[in-house]
């Protein structure tokens, strides 16, 4: 392939299990539990830009009780997945659906509620800590279908765990127009290549 010596980005590798994207930095934040809500119940949580997660209650935890959790922005998850450019016209329209869904699943969570996130505190937390999340709904990917083939796949829901994040991807439609959607776990998932 040609490339134009005047690029000044590094020459990409051809295999495309071999690219990776530079993931964006999640924030760190916390969350008191809602009152009314048990250890294994969900509950939405808002971010400062205005996303909507749903959290799950851990073991041993109840309503007034802090979680740690960590998400990704939304600029930093735009920033960090790549431009539309090389993008295959199949991919874009995935894409444009995805973000119909996704913004579809915030408008719900909104309507059921969901309580702030705030800034961590000031020396050790001594609440529960969940992994952080790596992936933002909205944001592309490539995610290992159960078959083991790979496919394009946008987030279109975020649910964070103490035993790390699930992630709702929306991998298309299906020959009889239906939107497909999967609950995989971030090893299912990849950065889409940029």
């Amino acid at each position: 392939s040609s490339r134009d010596e005047s690029d000044p980005r590094p020459a990409r590798t051809p295999h495309p299990l071999a690219c990776s994207t530079a993931m964006a930095e999640p924030i760190t934040m916390q969350v008191a539990v809602p009152d009314g809500i048990a250890p294994g119940m969900a509950f939405n949580v808002t971010t400062p830009d205005n996303q909507i997660l749903q959290l799950t209650c851990p073991e041993g935890c109840g309503p007034g009780m802090p979680i740690a959790f960590s998400y990704v922005p939304v600029e930093a998850a735009k920033a960090a997945g790549g431009t539309d450019v090389d993008m295959h016209p199949d991919d874009i329209k995935l894409m444009e659906e995805a973000v119909a869904y996704a913004t579809q699943k915030q408008e719900e969570l909104t309507a059921a509620g969901a309580v702030a996130a705030m800034p961590m505190p000031e020396g050790e937390f001594t609440g529960n800590v969940f992994p952080p999340a790596l992936f933002a709904a909205g944001m592309n990917a490539i995610v290992t279908r159960s078959s083991g083939e790979e496919s394009g796949c946008s987030i279109t829901e975020v649910f964070l765990t103490a035993m790390g994040p699930q992630y709702n991807v929306y991998l298309g439609q299906s020959e009889a127009g239906e939107p497909v959607f999967k609950w995989c776990s971030e090893t299912d998932l990849r950065a889409y290549p940029s």
